[in-house]
């Protein structure tokens, strides 16, 4: 698979397969980096998108850029609880066929709040 293929497979887990990472590429020390949440292994990763999959009621991609073994995607999603659109841009690194890195930037201030809201219930 070239790098377009990988990441669509990423994103098409999003997407269409509520955060389903099984069929995705990922390298085992992969790592992941963002407002809310970070992890070290695939593993982690893995159950967080397929928990937080489940609440992502529309994905999509709005842009992407390629750079070498680099991959920026600028993304548009409406999840559970929140209301409304959030835009993000992601930074996927990628190295012998396999997601290596990951690193998505946003503001995730209202997401803070639901989340501390529902665990207030």
């Amino acid at each position: 698979m070239d790098a377009r293929q990988i990441v669509n497979t990423y994103y098409t887990a999003w997407r269409e397969r509520a955060g389903d990472m099984s069929d995705v590429p990922l390298a085992a020390d992969f790592t992941f980096t963002g407002p809310v949440a970070s992890f070290d292994n695939a593993a982690g990763f893995r159950a967080m998108a397929a928990e937080a999959g489940a609440a992502v009621r529309s994905f999509r991609v709005r842009h992407q850029f390629f750079y070498g073994d680099l991959v920026c995607t600028i993304v548009d999603w409406e999840m559970d609880p929140l209301p409304g659109v959030l835009t993000a841009a992601e930074i996927l690194q990628l190295r012998n066929g396999r997601i290596v890195r990951g690193e998505l930037i946003y503001d995730a201030e209202d997401l803070r709040r639901a989340m501390a809201a529902a665990q207030q219930h």
